[in-house]
C-alpha cells in the first residue's frame, strides 16, 4: 500500500498483528484432521473437506487461524482459507507448503486477518518474496513477516470483516443448497432406475448402446499462442471443479477466430469427461452461466441425440464412469476409448418415465443454475468491495 495512512489507521509489520505459525502440540501418530492442499479451493473461505489422519508433519492450526498457500502456483490460484471444522481446543495439520496466521487479542480480528491475506497489499507483497527453482518457488516468510503494511483499528477490522463476512456467509449457503439439490436428484434417479435394475430389467424397459442415444464428440486443441485478453472462453480440464465448471484461470480466442469453430461451442447441460491424464474420469456438467464457450482438448463431450433426456444420460454417466473407475480386472485407461463408451449398454425406461425424470431433474438443475448466478454475483461484489475496505478507499461506520 501507497500514499496517505488512512485516518485513525496505523503502519504495522505484520508479525504486530498476527502470529505466525503459532506453536501448537501433536503427538507424532495421534490421529487428527488433516487439511490437504488439493481441497482448498482458489479464493474460497471455507475449507470444502478434510481428512483423518495419523500426525506425520506439517503446519499446525486452531479454530480461527487462516491458512495460506506459500508455494506456486497455489498462493497465485488464491489458495487462502479459515479454518472453522475443528472443536473447541482441538488441533489440526496439514500442509508443510502452508503458513499459518492467528488473531492477537486486542490487536487484531481473526476474520479480518483471513481477508487480509487474500487482499491484493498482502498477496503481491507475499508473490514478490517468492524465491526458488522454477515451479518450486516459496513465499520468504520473513520478508512478508517484516513488510509494512496499513491496517485499521480493532473496531474497524470488526466491522470490515463483518461485511465481507455476511457475502461469504451468503455465497456458502448458496453452495450448500446446491449441494442439497444435486443430492434431491441423485435419490431420484437411484429410486426410479437404479433400485428397479437390480434383479433385471423391468417389464417395459430395454437396453441400448450409447451410440444410439448420444454423441460423443472430441475438443479441439488450440494453441496457447492464439489466446487473447478476452474474446471467447476455452473451457479447459482444469476448469472443472466438483463437478461444475468455475471460470477461475480462463483463457480465450478472439471473436474472429471463434467464427472458425463453431462446432465446438458447447450448450447448457452437455456432460464434459477428460478421459486423459491424471483427472481421467473427471467429469463437468455445462451450465448457462458459463456460456458461450468453446471445448478445448482432453475431454469427450456427451450430448443426447433428439428426443432422448439429457439429464438422464448425465446420471447414467455418472455410474458408468464410476463402474470403469473401480473395474476390476485390467487398466481403467483401457476401458476410456470412444470405441468402448459407444458401444456400452445402458437400460432405458419408457419414454413417460423418462420424460418424468427430465421435468423433475430440469427443473432442481435451473434452481441450482440461478443459486450459481447468484453466487457469481456475490463474488463479484465481494472482490470488487475487499481491496477498497482493506486500503480504506471505502470506510465503514463503527
Amino acid at each position: 500500500m501507497n500514499g496517505k495512512i488512512p485516518e485513525g489507521w496505523r503502519e504495522v509489520v505484520l508479525k504486530d498483528i498476527a502470529i505466525i505459525n503459532p506453536a501448537e502440540t501433536l503427538s507424532k501418530g495421534q490421529p487428527a484432521k488433516k487439511v490437504a492442499m488439493d481441497v482448498l479451493q482458489p479464493f474460497s473461505k471455507k475449507i470444502s473437506s478434510f481428512s483423518i489422519e495419523p500426525y506425520n508433519g506439517g503446519m499446525k492450526f486452531r479454530n480461527g487461524d487462516t491458512i495460506v498457500a506459500r508455494i506456486t502456483p497455489c498462493l497465485e490460484n488464491g489458495k487462502t482459507a479459515f479454518v472453522d471444522i475443528l472443536r473447541e481446543d482441538e488441533v489440526g495439520f496439514g500442509s508443510t507448503e502452508f503458513i499459518i496466521l492467528r488473531e492477537r487479542d486486542n490487536v487484531s480480528d481473526k476474520h479480518f486477518l483471513y481477508y487480509f491475506a487474500i487482499s491484493p497489499d498482502f498477496r503481491d507483497v507475499a508473490i514478490l518474496s517468492m524465491t526458488g527453482s522454477s515451479g518450486r518457488q516459496r513465499v520468504q516468510t520473513d520478508v512478508v513477516v517484516n513488510h509494512k503494511f496499513q491496517v485499521p483499528p480493532l473496531p474497524e477490522q470488526r466491522a470490515i470483516a463483518s461485511v465481507l463476512s455476511s457475502l461469504d456467509d451468503k455465497i456458502d449457503l448458496l453452495h450448500r443448497q446446491n449441494k442439497t439439490l444435486e443430492a434431491m436428484a441423485e435419490t431420484l434417479f437411484r429410486q426410479w432406475f437404479v433400485e428397479p435394475c437390480k434383479d433385471g430389467l423391468p417389464e417395459g424397459w430395454e437396453e441400448k448402446p450409447l451410440n444410439e442415444v448420444c454423441e460423443i464428440f472430441n475438443g479441439y486443441a488450440f494453441q496457447s499462442q492464439t489466446y487473447t485478453d478476452y474474446g471467447q472462453k476455452i473451457i479447459r480440464t482444469l476448469n472443472f471443479s466438483d463437478h461444475w465448471i468455475e471460470l477461475n484461470g480462463l483463457v480465450y480466442i478472439s471473436e474472429k477466430m471463434a467464427i472458425e469453430f463453431e462446432r465446438f461451442y458447447l450448450k447448457r447441460n452437455d456432460f464434459l469427461l477428460v478421459m486423459v491424464g491424471a483427472s481421467l474420469g473427471n467429469f463437468a456438467i455445462v451450465t448457462r452461466d458459463i456460456l458461450p464457450a468453446l471445448q478445448n482438448q482432453n475431454m469427450w463431450r456427451f450430448r443426447a441425440k433428439e428426443g432422448f433426456s439429457q439429464h438422464y444420460l448425465n446420471y447414467r454417466l455418472r455410474r458408468v464412469i464410476n463402474e470403469f473407475l473401480h473395474c476390476s480386472s485390467g487398466s481403467a485407461r483401457d476401458f476410456f476409448q470412444k470405441s468402448v463408451f459407444y458401444e456400452y449398454k445402458i437400460p432405458l425406461p419408457p419414454l413417460k418415465l423418462l420424460n418424468s425424470f427430465e421435468e423433475t431433474a430440469e427443473l432442481l438443475f435451473f434452481k441450482i443454475e440461478l443459486n450459481r448466478y447468484q453466487i457469481r454475483t456475490l463474488e463479484k461484489l465481494r472482490d470488487t468491495l475487499l481491496p477498497k475496505l482493506m486500503s480504506g478507499e471505502v470506510r465503514v461506520k463503527v
